[in-house]
């Protein structure tokens, strides 16, 4: 999140008016333009790829130390959105908002590695 990390929303936008506006841009294209997933937030704040790097080397650790064991992860939604996209080939129709509360569950294949959305 970078300069807007620990902010409410209306805050964000009266401090910091330019990265607000350039999160705000980044959130909306974030779906349709390839290039804005390696777009970081200034200040600081990750890009989604590296957000998806991040969040998936971290559960594939997890399922490495936990093998053949049931792990709960808790998350907010554009982890958990990463985590999908993870699954699915980058051109499908992956769900585009993931809300709070939801439950997702992934299997990974003790063979493959391959994760499998359920």
């Amino acid at each position: 999140m970078g300069y807007l990390q620990g902010l409410k929303w209306e805050d964000a936008v009266d401090k910091n008016p330019d990265v607000f506006r350039g999160f705000d841009i980044f959130k909306i294209t974030q779906g349709s333009d390839p290039d804005s997933r390696n777009q970081e937030i200034p200040g600081g704040g990750e890009s989604l790829n590296q957000l998806n790097e991040r969040c998936v080397s971290y559960l594939n650790k997890i399922a490495r130390e936990h093998t053949g064991e049931r792990v709960v992860v808790v998350s907010h939604g554009a982890a958990i959105l990463e985590l999908c996209r993870h699954t699915d080939p980058p051109n499908s129709s992956i769900r585009r908002h993931i809300p709070n509360t939801s439950l997702n569950v992934f299997r990974v294949s003790g063979v493959t590695g391959r994760w499998i959305l359920e």
